[in-house]
């Protein structure tokens, strides 16, 4: 948490970064669950972000944070649940800054960085992909992290527990 603020309060050192926010109005993250019985999503469109890119444009730097009762699964039951089983009065954010960002092709992002959710922070990897936009730029991409990595119990839905695995996928402008 302590490197997304700096980078929001960074200044550009000398002309070669451009740091950027994220469009608020634009971007998104969704979380994907399941169950024997049944699977949903919940989606966010509340983001803070911002993006430090280079002299030539590309990207070098990423810190996204949302506040974890943003997200609408369509069932407020299940959200207020949610809330509950993932303590957000005690770890209301769950955010993402980048540590490494690798453009091996054009277009495609090799993205290493600390999530941290629930109290905890996991390092991740992932690929994203970069478009251009007339005067914004896309970013779309998806990863998996674990319930248990994040110290947090698994509900239960008729005596069985949902998955473990969650997929995230985010699509971001800016």
């Amino acid at each position: 948490m302590r490197l997304f603020i700096f980078l929001l309060l960074l200044p550009a050192f000398g002309v070669a970064q451009v740091k950027k926010s994220l469009d608020k109005n634009k971007s998104s993250i969704t979380y994907y669950m399941k169950h024997l019985l049944h699977a949903w999503d919940g989606t966010s469109k509340e983001l803070t972000g911002v993006v430090l890119s280079g002299a030539d444009s590309k990207i070098e730097k990423v810190a996204i944070a949302t506040k974890v009762s943003s997200f609408d699964s369509e069932n407020s039951n299940r959200d207020a649940h949610l809330l509950e089983v993932v303590e957000a009065l005690k770890y209301p954010t769950i955010s993402f800054y980048s540590t490494s960002i690798n453009e091996p092709v054009k277009g495609e992002l090799e993205v290493k960085g600390i999530l941290q959710f629930h109290g905890v922070s996991k390092e991740v990897s992932f690929k994203a992909y970069v478009t251009q936009q007339k005067s914004n730029t896309q970013v779309v991409g998806n990863f998996i992290f674990l319930l248990e990595d994040f110290k947090i119990e698994r509900p239960s839905f008729m005596l069985k527990p949902v998955d473990n695995e969650v997929k995230v996928k985010f699509d971001i402008l800016f």
